[in-house]
């Protein structure tokens, strides 16, 4: 995670969106990443908040299920099973709902970007609106859930959690016409192991200078 890159533009490269979602998982995570300044006071235990100044950009990053507090975390996981609705009052979702509208509040007229993996594809798919630029997943656990148009997905094919969010997919490009297959990233299932696939790891098999945001997604070749 070192400070190698400097995000420009619209959208996110692969290789950026991989070191935010790892960031927000790290308790200490670094306070600079990627020409990014963390910001302690916003950030929290389940998402990270990065602001850079001179682009007048945030990132905010949340992580998935986590096995601290004796795995308490997992409950948030039982009570969206259970009812999608019901886990907007849980204290998973209602933390990263204050941490955006804090970061909201500090941050006027900046770009905001939205990251999440897993159980927080729920949270970005909750909090995106047209407030914010571009809101990607990564293995995200959908249920039911209306995908916007600035919304992007990526997925292992192999990956179990995400698996409901492919109908989605069809429908979106007939009532959306903005929404299309580049919205919805599929990466081949090489291990066959559903835990693997589901890891943010698997970002590693696509091109790292892809680049991922509302309208736009440009392969590069590697140099």
């Amino acid at each position: 995670m070192n400070n190698f890159y400097k995000i420009s533009g619209n959208g996110l490269k692969i290789n950026e969106i991989k070191n935010f979602i790892q960031s927000s998982y790290l308790e200490e995570a670094p306070k600079n990443l990627l020409g990014y300044v963390l910001d302690e006071n916003l950030s929290n235990l389940y998402g990270k908040v990065y602001v850079n100044e001179e682009l007048k950009k945030v990132i905010l990053s949340f992580r998935g299920t986590g096995m601290e507090n004796l795995g308490s975390d997992w409950v948030n996981n039982l009570i969206f099973l259970a009812n999608s609705s019901s886990y907007k009052l849980t204290p998973r979702f209602q933390t990263a709902l204050k941490m955006y509208r804090d970061s909201m509040k500090k941050y006027i007229n900046y770009q905001f970007e939205l990251l999440g993996h897993s159980q927080s594809g729920v949270i970005v798919n909750n909090l995106c609106s047209n407030n914010v630029r571009n809101c990607i997943s990564l293995n995200p656990a959908y249920k039911n859930a209306n995908l916007k148009n600035n919304e992007f997905i990526i997925r292992s094919t192999g990956d179990m959690v995400s698996q409901f969010v492919a109908p989605k997919k069809f429908v979106n490009s007939v009532f959306y016409p903005k929404w299309s297959k580049r919205h919805m990233i599929n990466i081949e299932n090489k291990t066959k192991n559903p835990i693997t696939e589901h890891k943010v790891d698997i970002l590693d098999r696509l091109n790292q200078n892809m680049t991922i945001g509302r309208g736009i997604i440009k392969m590069n070749k590697y140099k």
